[in-house]
């Protein structure tokens, strides 16, 4: 079985969620001086996990431990 067919129907009990990778641009501040992240929202489910989690994987082997990571939030 692979990760789409392991997808869950959405019920008005379950709570949505959203995942995404992050990753810090190297050298970009904002106006305050803080670092500038970037990363792109996307449901959470078992594919888009499976997805990002390989992206974490790879990022983190090309550019450095730590460089690239998994956020989750209450959609």
């Amino acid at each position: 079985m692979d990760a789409i067919e392991q997808l869950e129907p959405i019920t008005a009990a379950k709570r949505m969620a959203e995942i995404r990778v992050a990753w810090r641009i190297a050298g970009r501040f904002d106006q305050m001086g803080h670092p500038v992240f970037a990363g792109l929202w996307h449901p959470d489910n078992a594919y888009n996990r499976c997805m990002l989690e390989t992206l974490v994987e790879v990022g983190n082997e090309v550019y450095g431990a730590g460089s690239h990571w998994l956020e989750e939030r209450e959609a």
